[in-house]
């Protein structure tokens, strides 16, 4: 499903409208609220929205947060996208310990990734939904999380969580696979830039080989796009 907004800034606060509904309705229907987060410009400005004007939305002393992806770097790293997350939402929020499980872009990348898949399975009851809400990102490519187009990764079947070598900065990374995305209520995607809309009018166009529409077609999923991004589809 596509919804088209006006601009990146009108993305960011239906994306952080839509992290609100979502946690009032997991919180109420069983008591906790599963979040996974994406790295890039428009997730911070929903993250400074959440940690700032709407921060009282959310019971956020029940929420349990998690990571799409990481690049392999330390935590205080610019590139980081646990340093986005812990300067515009988390520590704003006091989210911290137990509450956050990012993963550990400093180790070794194969040991990250077992190391977040075996803490995820802590939390997943194979067969029921693992996430309540899961925010991504695209790439001019389509590529999403760290899975770009002809990763090996996206034919993961049993992992939830990989080493992965990209073509971008830095390359080495940890991304989640296409059963960690399986197993979520909502996917929740947020585009904007016109360097996008090539990649969107593909997904929409039902190219499967885009990634980003790959993981879409996973779990119930709508994309939040501008309309610089959107302007390749038809209306």
């Amino acid at each position: 499903m596509l919804v088209r907004v006006r601009d990146a800034a009108a993305v960011a606060r239906a994306g952080a409208d839509a992290v609100v509904q979502a946690a009032q309705r997991a919180l109420h229907e069983h008591g906790g609220f599963r979040l996974v987060l994406a790295g890039g410009n428009t997730p911070r400005a929903c993250y400074e929205l959440l940690s700032g004007e709407l921060r009282a939305e959310v019971e956020w002393r029940r929420v349990s947060v998690f990571f799409g992806d990481e690049r392999c770097v330390p935590p205080d790293a610019a590139e980081s996208n646990y340093r986005m997350a812990r300067e515009t939402l988390l520590d704003p929020l006091d989210l911290r310990g137990a509450a956050v499980r990012r993963i550990a872009g400093e180790l070794p990348p194969e040991t990250a990734a077992a190391d977040y898949d075996a803490e995820l399975r802590r939390y997943w009851a194979e067969g029921e939904p693992m996430f309540d809400l899961v925010l991504l990102g695209m790439g001019p490519e389509g590529h999403t999380a760290s899975l770009f187009p002809g990763s090996p990764a996206l034919e993961e079947r049993s992992r939830l969580a990989v080493a992965v070598e990209v073509p971008a900065t830095p390359a080495s990374r940890v991304t989640l696979t296409p059963p960690a995305f399986r197993a979520s209520r909502q996917i929740l995607f947020l585009v904007s830039g016109a360097e996008k809309a090539d990649a969107i009018a593909r997904v929409f166009g039902g190219e499967s080989e885009v990634p980003a529409g790959a993981v879409a077609a996973l779990a119930p999923s709508r994309f939040l796009v501008d309309e610089a991004a959107a302007a390749k589809v038809p209306a």
